[in-house]
């Protein structure tokens, strides 16, 4: 087998440390967002993380508020796809009665679109038997972020739609990026 040049390898070796660092602050940057934007802007609604998620039970309805393609790609399972653009009214009309006395989460990509639903459909779900009521921590990015189980029409999936380039800086497994779902 041929040798490679010495710079021809420290370059290769630069490359993959340059690739590797360019998202191992992925976790620390979707951190810093909830934290000063997601948490500032959305002061009303309760957010919880996926460990505590884990504990609540099984009187939990999961709401996916990502378009079809995100959704498509992958999703936590038992999720329920609604499109972000839903009205509060047209939410309940749809939604209320199967999740009377039930824990509502919330979930997006990295938790805007999800906590901006949360908090316009909150008081309602409250008046009609909801206590609880969360916005997923970091969203869908985080859960992926931490090689929880995420899925796809077909069974298990590892990919992720990161909804755009700009928010897929945040995800630390860039390999596993899809904008369609190949299935």
């Amino acid at each position: 087998m041929p040798r490679l040049p010495a710079q021809l390898c420290l370059f290769l070796i630069a490359c993959c440390f340059s690739a590797a660092s360019a998202h191992a602050g992925a976790a620390e940057e979707l951190a810093e967002y909830h934290e000063k934007t997601i948490l500032k802007k959305f002061d009303s609604v309760k957010h919880i993380d996926a460990s505590k998620l884990s504990q609540i039970g099984d009187d939990i309805i999961l709401f996916d508020v990502r378009e079809v393609d995100e959704f498509e790609v992958s999703h936590i399972e038992g999720a329920i796809r609604v499109t972000p653009d839903i009205s509060e009214k047209e939410f309940m009309r749809q939604f209320a009665p199967m999740i009377k006395g039930k824990t509502a989460v919330f979930y997006c990509a990295v938790g805007y679109r999800s906590s901006l639903l949360a908090e316009s459909v909150q008081e309602d779900l409250q008046a009609s038997g909801n206590q609880q009521i969360f916005n997923l921590q970091g969203g869908i990015f985080d859960w992926h972020n931490n090689h929880r189980k995420l899925v796809d029409k077909s069974g298990e999936s590892d990919n992720i739609h990161p909804n755009s380039r700009y928010w897929g800086r945040m995800l630390e497994r860039p390999d596993r990026i899809r904008y369609r779902n190949s299935n």
